[in-house]
């Protein structure tokens, strides 16, 4: 049988990057000399260009910050361990934060690849990413706590978890549910 193929999400998932993103908005705004809403949509919308590249550099020195203070959620490393498949980290965290931190806790052996938003831009082009590269995978799923993320990659044909923490949602409970269900 093939193996499972999990998309983790990075904040929200893993850890919690306490940082204040209408901060980040704000500078990020003054920065491309427009009024950024949603980092999201302008990471997709400015994909590979000089604007991206300004954004990057000011949202990663904020992401920097926000990891030197965050630990991995208790069930993480426990999760991630008793997993019998493949395991991704798709973030719009910068790679080399996403890099950083896992190496900081112990956990970049967990995961096949890391996936951040230079290279891609958005969950939907790091989701496709991995489907052309798992294409003999058993299964794909994505475990978001964004319900953006969960609505552009349903279009994809995958199984997608919304995650949410603050209501109780446990990653080695998921985990423990996907081998139960032999999803």
């Amino acid at each position: 049988m093939n193996k499972i193929v999990l998309i983790l999400d990075f904040d929200g998932v893993i850890t919690s990057l306490n940082i204040d993103w209408i901060t980040v908005r704000e500078e990020v705004s003054r920065r491309v000399g427009f009024r950024v809403e949603s980092m999201l949509e302008f990471w997709e919308r400015y994909f590979n260009t000089e604007l991206f590249n300004l954004a990057n550099e000011v949202v990663e020195s904020y992401e920097f910050e926000g990891i030197m203070k965050a630990k991995p959620y208790d069930d993480v490393k426990t999760a991630l361990r008793s997993f019998d498949g493949l395991i991704y980290l798709a973030s719009m965290q910068s790679e080399r934060i996403l890099s950083t931190f896992l190496q900081k806790h112990g956990l970049k052996d967990y995961f096949k690849e890391v996936l951040g938003r230079e290279r891609f831009g958005s969950k939907l082009r790091q989701v496709r990413y991995i489907i052309d590269r798992e294409d003999n995978a058993g299964r794909m799923i994505l475990v978001d706590d964004s319900r953006r993320n969960i609505s552009s990659c349903q279009v994809l044909g995958i199984k997608c978890i919304l995650f949410n923490r603050r209501a109780g949602d446990s990653l080695i409970r998921l985990i423990n549910n996907l081998r139960h269900l032999n999803v």
